[in-house]
Formats: C-alpha cells, sequence, structure tokens
C-alpha cells in the first residue's frame, strides 16, 4: 500500500520534485523500480479501450488481436523487445562464456561434476530440468550459482574483463555500461538507439541520430522526386506496400505478445505485490517435475521416437491438425467449453493472474488512487547523467571472476577521452559541404515552421479545426507545474486546465478556460476509450523538432459511452492525466 494518509481529493506525494518524494512509495518496492515501471507504461500504452468483461486471467490492458497499427507502436515494440529478450539473451551468453573460460574453476567444476554425474546416469535432460526447479523454487540459488557481474565487462572472446564500449561502468544492466541517473535508463536509450540505427541504416554514420532520421526523410523525398515518371509506371508498388503494411503490422503484434511472455515469466520468478509470491512459481515447477517423472518413465529409445513423432507431425500433419481444431470448434460451439482454445493459453494456466509490466504498473496506479494518493511520474531527465562509476558500483568482482581487483578497477574507471568528449558536447563539427547544406535546409525549414504556426494562429480565430489542434504544438519555455489534479491543456485551441476531482462520490474530469468556468464535464466512470494522439504526425515531428529544436507537445482524445468525445491537446503531462484516468474508473481495460 502507498505509505500516506488519506485526504479528500487525493495526497501530492511529490508530484512537482518526484526525486524527493517518499521513500518508499509502495510498501516493499523501491522508488527506482516504480519509477522504471512507469516510464516504461508511459512510452508502451498509447490507447485503450473499455471492455464488456474481464479477461479469464483476471488482468485487463490485453493486447487486443485487432489492435492499431502505426510506426510509433512498432517502434515501441521492437524497444521492449530489446530490453527484455535481446538483454536477457545476453546475459546469458555472458554466464556461459565465463563457465566455458574456466577462470571461475570453482564453479565450473562443479557444474562439470553435475555434467558427468547426469551423463553417467542418462539423465541429463532431467538434471537440466531439476536445475531450472532449483532456480524457480528457490531464489537465493541463482546468485549462488550465477554470481551478477555486469556483462559490458565481460570479453566475449577471453572471459576475462574489458573496458565497456561506452568507456565507463555507469550501469550494471545494460549491454553497454552507458551512465544513467535513475535504474534502467541506460538500457531504455539502449533500446531507442538500436531501433534508430536499424531505421537509419544507409545514411551517414557520422551525423548525430536526431539529424540522421530527418537527413533520411530528406533523402526518401528526393528519391521519389527523382523516379516520379518510373513510380507511376510501376504496378508492383501499390501490392508490395500493402503486404509490407500488412505483415509490418503482424510482425508488431507478434513482438508484443513475446515481449509480454517474457515479462510474465520474470514477473513468476520475482513476484511484486499485490499479486501472489509463491503460486507463480510452484506452478511453473510443478510443470516441470511432472516432465521429469515422464522422463523416468521412458526409456531413451522411447523417448527419440516420440521426439521424432511429434516432429514428423509438426511438419506433415497441418490438414489434420487444422480439421481437428474446426470440430472442436463445431462440437463445443454451444458448451461451457466453447472457448477452449482461451481455457488452454498459458496466460490462462501456468501463468494464471501473472502479470505484464505494464499490467503490474496499472494495479500499482489503482492501488495508490483507491488509497487517495496518486503516484507521482519518474523524474524527468533534467541534466545528463555524469559520466563516472556510480556510487552504488558492485566492489568485490575480482574474487567472483577469479582476477586481480586493480585490473577490474582500471577497467570500471572512465576512459579520458570519451569522458572529455561526453562532457565536451555539444561539439563543434568541421564545416563539409554536406553540413553546410544540412544547415541551410535546418534554417529553411525552420522559417517554414514559423511561419506554418504563425498561419495557424491566424486561421485558428477564423474556426479551423486542424489550426486548433496544432495551437501550442510547439513549447520552448518552462514546463508550467501539473498534477496531481490540474493539467495544462488547450481544448479547441483555447489555453486551460483539466481537473481530475475525486472528492465527490462519482469522480470527473473537467476542463476550464483560463477566462472562465468549466466548458465541459465527464463522469470518468462513463469514459470507454482513452488515446494518445500526437501533436503532429510521426514524419513531421520529426522534421519539425530537428528544424527547432523545441519540444512538441502531444495530446490525448477520451471517448464518453454516450458518444460524446473531447480532444485536448498541447499537453505536456498527458501521460500522468492518462494514467490517473485509466487507474480511477472501474473500467476493464483493452489495449489497441
Amino acid at each position: 500500500m502507498p505509505r500516506t494518509n488519506a485526504a479528500p481529493n487525493g495526497v501530492d506525494l511529490g508530484w512537482q520534485e518526484p526525486e524527493e518524494a517518499y521513500e518508499p512509495l509502495i510498501t516493499g518496492l523501491p522508488n527506482e523500480e516504480l519509477w522504471k515501471l512507469i516510464r516504461r507504461f508511459d512510452k508502451q500504452t498509447y490507447h485503450v479501450k473499455s471492455i464488456p468483461k474481464v479477461p479469464r486471467n483476471n488482468l485487463d490492458l490485453e493486447i487486443s488481436n485487432d489492435e492499431v497499427f502505426t510506426p510509433v507502436k512498432f517502434k515501441t515494440h521492437v524497444e521492449r523487445l530489446y530490453m527484455t529478450a535481446v538483454v536477457g539473451a545476453f546475459h546469458l551468453w555472458k554466464h556461459l562464456t565465463r563457465l566455458r573460460s574456466w577462470r571461475e574453476w570453482k564453479r565450473t567444476s562443479m557444474c562439470l561434476a553435475a555434467y558427468t554425474i547426469a551423463w553417467a546416469l542418462d539423465s541429463l535432460l532431467a538434471a537440466l530440468l531439476l536445475l531450472l526447479v532449483v532456480l524457480i523454487l528457490f531464489p537465493s540459488s541463482r546468485e549462488f550459482l550465477f554470481p551478477p557481474v555486469p556483462p559490458s565487462m565481460i570479453d566475449p572472446s577471453t572471459a576475462g574483463v574489458k573496458k565497456p564500449s561506452a568507456g565507463v561502468l555507469g550501469s550494471g544492466d545494460s549491454l553497454t555500461g552507458a551512465p544513467e541517473k535513475h535504474p534502467g535508463e541506460a538500457v531504455e536509450q539502449e533500446a531507442h538507439s538500436f531501433v534508430t540505427s536499424v531505421i537509419t541504416v544507409g545514411c551517414r554514420p557520422d551525423v548525430q541520430p536526431r539529424q540522421m532520421l530527418t537527413t533520411c526523410l530528406l533523402m526518401k523525398l528526393a528519391y521519389k522526386t527523382a523516379n516520379v515518371r518510373s513510380v507511376e509506371q510501376d504496378k508492383t508498388k501499390k501490392p508490395v506496400a500493402e503486404a509490407v503494411f500488412g505483415e509490418a503490422a503482424t510482425v508488431s503484434h507478434h513482438i508484443s505478445l513475446i515481449a509480454d511472455t517474457y515479462e510474465r515469466f520474470g514477473n513468476a520468478l520475482s513476484p511484486t505485490a499485490p499479486f501472489p509470491r509463491r503460486r507463480p512459481s510452484v506452478n511453473l515447477a510443478s510443470c516441470l517435475l511432472f516432465i521429469i517423472l515422464m522422463l523416468q518413465c521412458l526409456t531413451g529409445h522411447t523417448l527419440l521416437k516420440s521426439i521424432g513423432f511429434l516432429a514428423g507431425f509438426g511438419f506433415f500433419g497441418d490438414p489434420l491438425w487444422k480439421r481437428t481444431t474446426r470440430f472442436l470448434d463445431w462440437q463445443l460451439a454451444c458448451s461451457v467449453c466453447s472457448d477452449w482454445r482461451n481455457r488452454i493459453d498459458p496466460r490462462n494456466t501456468i501463468l494464471y493472474n501473472v502479470p505484464t509490466n505494464a499490467q503490474l504498473t496499472l494495479a500499482l496506479l489503482r492501488l495508490a488512487e483507491a488509497s487517495h494518493a496518486p503516484l507521482p511520474p519518474a523524474p524527468s531527465k533534467r541534466e545528463p547523467p555524469e559520466f563516472q562509476v556510480p556510487p552504488k558500483a558492485e566492489t568485490g568482482l575480482g574474487d567472483t571472476l577469479g582476477i586481480d581487483q586493480g585490473e577490474v578497477n582500471r577497467a570500471m574507471e572512465p576512459d579520458p577521452d570519451k569522458k572529455a568528449e561526453a562532457e565536451n558536447q555539444p561539439r563543434a563539427h568541421p564545416t563539409t559541404k554536406h553540413r553546410r547544406v544540412l544547415n541551410f535546409v535546418k534554417g529553411l525549414s525552420k522559417g517554414v515552421v514559423n511561419s506554418g504556426l504563425a498561419a495557424d494562429r491566424a486561421i485558428s480565430h477564423m474556426g479551423s479545426e486542424k489550426a486548433k489542434f496544432r495551437a501550442g504544438v510547439l513549447r520552448s519555455g518552462p514546463t508550467p507545474r501539473s498534477g496531481p489534479d490540474k493539467f495544462a491543456a488547450r481544448f479547441e485551441g483555447k489555453k486551460g486546465w483539466v481537473t481530475v476531482n475525486t472528492s465527490t462520490s462519482t469522480p470527473t474530469v473537467s476542463w476550464s478556460g483560463d477566462n472562465g468556468g468549466p466548458t465541459w464535464t465527464m463522469d470518468i466512470s462513463e469514459i470507454s476509450e482513452i488515446q494518445k494522439i500526437g501533436g503532429l504526425g510521426w514524419k513531421t515531428k520529426i522534421a519539425v523538432s530537428w528544424a527547432t529544436e523545441d519540444e512538441i507537445t502531444d495530446g490525448i482524445l477520451i471517448k464518453g459511452t454516450m458518444g460524446h468525445e473531447v480532444h485536448l491537446t498541447a499537453m505536456p503531462s498527458r501521460d500522468q492525466l492518462f494514467n490517473r484516468l485509466v487507474a480511477i474508473g472501474g473500467q476493464i481495460w483493452g489495449e489497441w
């Protein structure tokens, strides 16, 4: 539970200065872990709709099969995959490298002895599964059998120590060791840089990432202009584009499911209140123990024959499998097992009531709202982290790795060249023909943007809806103080404030202009859909942000059950309002 006393309209736990908030805000969960969950929830969750009933696993915020595909959402899913599966696989690879090197000879000797005994008893697979059972049921065994070491320090070829590629050991879980102000930020920035690098493959490597995206857009425009005649005659463009877009939506959905599954297993192994602590791990261990018992009842010959049969059936038995599933759908259509596919889904069996990180965050937000103490936002990245080893850096790694501690300390210390480069940012770039052209385009673009915004201000007074939505989209001044009950926002182009009122029996959300009373009020319980809306299109956003170097504020769309909808724009604290609205009402949300 949040550590606070209840108040009629909520307690401010540190919305203006989150770093000075109570510790811990949620009992049993460090604030840094809470900030990490909230940061990633803000980036991941864009669009929710109210659904009529709770899913079978008693957790809402499940990703819909009909989720809307957008390039921004696809980018977010790939970043999630990087932060979960890719980083996890990298950690596993470094652990295996350490074991194979014999540098930690005691640990490697124990593993070799266990392997030899299992091999002699023809029980290698059973021994591996038994190891997994021990790791699942006894969390303390994980650190004993696999002592944690920052993976960025491990040389993949020798398993010795090396200086992290970032030049300093500023974080313990990232692949580069980059500095961070709060745990998890380095991995998040790595994921962002990874996706940006993939998107901009083929562009000049000496261009900064922010300029790189804009350069690629200009290259794409030039390509289209140079090939306009051939494009008009090209009959493959439209079908290929439709096929790519359709497959991209499918790939994006499956990437999100993979990331969700990885997060569920992580939360099953390391659960967080208010979710059960023992039941998920017992369920997983029980399944593995059942397989171990089955293996003991089978001979090696029978096991190989069974594996061969299953492999053959999986390859050749597709028509039979489809007929069987259609028959079951027809036979069970009118029975209590009509949803038999959902009943056998791992989310509803071995992972029953095990949340993803987004579902866990939503549960914590609801827990705080029930205590009239809304959780403050995660601290913002106002200044870059210092290029140095953090005070809480791990010590004694030399004994763990079987290496002299002095060598470890030298690897952890900042690289002088990279430190000087980081402290002198932004550095002066040499004047080249490419850069002169880029600066000219940037200045020209900034003038066009400013002229367009000035025209929007004039047109908005004449009633143009599109111009009203773009009013105030660029913000260069300080962020207005917002939360926990009032949030700066524009409605129909007018400046005002959104107010969340929980002091009455029916919580409401309303908007009032700077010059008068409330323009509209809506019961939060009647909200049927909430969607984060970009202030500009994603391509325009990249170009405008690069040209003006100003922050682009986005908006939010709120729909009611009676068809009423409101579109709020120019919201610096959009994510915080979104989090409060999804947590206050009693709706069951689905993610679109």
